[in-house]
């Protein structure tokens, strides 16, 4: 979804324009409109703008020097100058200010269009030269920095470390942040990996991902980051060298809003260029060193809880069983590991059937070894155990599946006559949990749709914005708005449409209501737009369908 801001001192162009793309779904747009330079500057501080069509002349303030604004708020934002006045000199002016396209006005509606295909056109060729995926593939091979990673994963996982330690270590291990100042998480996540996927080409996806995080915000901020088996994590610090300290407090402020706009835009170009869905979660803006550890669990529950509009699948690397060659072969460590791996990550992203086909693949191979100590079941006991009540405490899930089946043989081995009596009660207790997070995830949504439509319904008489609605359920507009049209059939402008004209024929057929009165309390500008609007739903005039329903 692009964000397009029109500024002109006429409102008589601006709202032509507005109305007529608003119209124009299938561009995926999201509309502003500003009748000042000042007013379209309170705009841009509080939203992302992409793209940006501004007349030359304006009182107050010009567009020329809007431009500079808006270049200081969001650098990649393309200007595009409409201008009654034709000389030399004001195209010359636009050029140096990189202006994308120069129109003169009266603009008709089609060059509109065409200038902003030509726009989106433009993100997509500037995306593409990145070439994230070779620039991937020379950072794979060059050395990766394993005291620095080693340090990062003791970080987020484990206790709190002495201050004194961790600036010992910041310093020795060149990490680009100070250990003196707060820090911003954010958190990401490959919802779904591609069938038949190889750990090479997962880590060299992951370096993609971080590639493409990272244009996006590299001037803005300093960073680090660090991958693992199931996420992506950054830790942001502003530019703060000669920043006191209630400056720094709202610097990252501002920063955390501002990725907080942009994760909407990395997750589509992921999508585009890399074809990977990835989720995000995003911590508060003043997370101290202390409070990492404790945060990144915090963050990572979020993401285990979070709404779900696809399957969220995981599929890991898959390695020969050597078991199933070799049955008299010990039962390695290892192998229990990378089973258990491979069960917590299923467990997790909801893949109800491969999750239940590892679980069974595992006990096939513990019935065929031959040396399995008493200690040693005890021990792969203790870890599915272990692994199944994390999962359901992390999801609030355990006191509901208390009355469906009995926990307690979660802490009682002896309680269970054999391994196969011992998989089947796995087998039952993962089917309870897969069913209970499916009715939690679809009640998640359809709580969102309600609530969504509740406030449509109060608000019809104004225009309502896709931000306004996404802001009333803390989700982003794109994520909302994909959201809205998987649970209900329809998009949300299309249910809006339908509300309004619903409440039109109702109070046009009320005493004394006349069709001015129902344009404004449906927040039209004016009657005629209001008249064509309805005209072209409905298929008659709103005096018209006054006129015939008339008892």
């Amino acid at each position: 979804m692009n964000s397009v801001l029109f500024v002109d001192d006429e409102p008589l162009i601006v709202d032509n324009l507005f109305h007529f793309l608003a119209g124009i779904e299938e561009m995926d747009l999201l509309l502003w409109k500003a009748y000042s330079a000042l007013e379209a500057i309170d705009i841009m501080q509080n939203n992302r703008i992409d793209i940006l069509f501004t007349d030359v002349r304006m009182p107050g303030m010009s567009g020329l020097e809007l431009i500079g604004h808006v270049r200081k708020h969001w650098p990649r934002c393309k200007v595009v100058f409409l201008s009654g006045y034709s000389d030399y000199e004001y195209l010359q002016t636009a050029l140096r200010h990189d202006a994308f396209d120069y129109l003169l006005k009266p603009v008709d509606n089609l060059t509109i269009v065409d200038v902003l295909r030509r726009v989106i056109s433009e993100f997509e060729s500037e995306i593409q030269t990145l070439d994230v995926i070779t620039r991937a593939e020379q950072q794979l091979r060059r050395a990766l920095n394993l005291l620095q990673n080693e340090f990062l994963d003791g970080l987020l996982k484990g206790g709190p470390l002495p201050t004194a330690d961790i600036r010992i270590q910041v310093r020795d291990l060149e990490i680009p942040l100070d250990p003196n100042h707060s820090v911003i998480l954010l958190i990401g996540r490959v919802d779904r990996w591609p069938t038949h996927q190889h750990k090479r080409d997962k880590l060299l996806l992951q370096y993609a991902i971080g590639n493409i995080v990272e244009e996006y915000v590299n001037d803005k901020c300093r960073f680090v980051s660090h991958s693992d088996e199931r996420y992506v994590v950054w830790l942001f610090q502003t530019h703060y060298e000669s920043a006191g300290q209630g400056e720094e407090v709202r610097d990252m402020a501002k920063f955390q809003w501002y990725l907080n706009e942009l994760l909407e835009k990395i997750q589509q170009t992921i999508r585009q260029y890399l074809h990977l869905p990835v989720s995000f979660v995003l911590s508060k803006p003043d997370v101290s060193w202390q409070q990492i550890p404790h945060t990144y669990g915090i963050m990572c529950e979020l993401m285990q809880r979070g709404i779900g509009l696809d399957e969220q699948i995981i599929m890991i690397e898959q390695a020969d069983d050597m078991l199933a060659q070799f049955p008299e072969k010990e039962l390695a460590p290892q192998d229990v590991q990378r089973h258990m791996s491979r069960l917590a990550n299923l467990l997790e992203t909801d893949d109800k059937a491969t999750f239940q086909d590892e679980l069974m693949r595992f006990f096939r191979s513990m019935q065929q070894s031959v040396f399995l100590d008493y200690a040693f079941q005890l021990e792969i006991y203790s870890r599915i155990s272990t692994m199944f009540l994390s999962f359901m405490n992390g999801r609030k899930m355990t006191a509901a599946l208390g009355g469906q089946i009995d926990l307690d043989d979660l802490t009682h081995y002896r309680k269970h006559v054999n391994w196969s009596a011992l998989e089947e009660y796995f087998l039952n207790l993962s089917t309870l949990i897969f069913s209970y997070a499916d009715t939690e995830r679809k009640d998640q949504k359809k709580e969102i749709v309600y609530k969504v439509d509740a406030y449509i319904v109060n608000s019809l008489n104004r225009n309502i914005s896709l931000t306004e609605l996404a802001k009333q359920v803390h989700l982003s507009p794109y994520y909302l708005s994909r959201l809205y049209h998987m649970e209900k059939g329809v998009s949300l402008f299309e249910s809006i449409k339908e509300l309004k004209l619903s409440r039109a024929k109702e109070l046009l057929l009320r005493e004394g209501y006349k069709v001015q009165d129902v344009a404004i309390e449906l927040g039209f500008d004016n009657v005629p737009y209001f008249t064509r609007f309805f005209k072209k739903h409905i298929g008659i005039t709103p005096m018209d369908y006054k006129q015939s329903n008339k008892v």
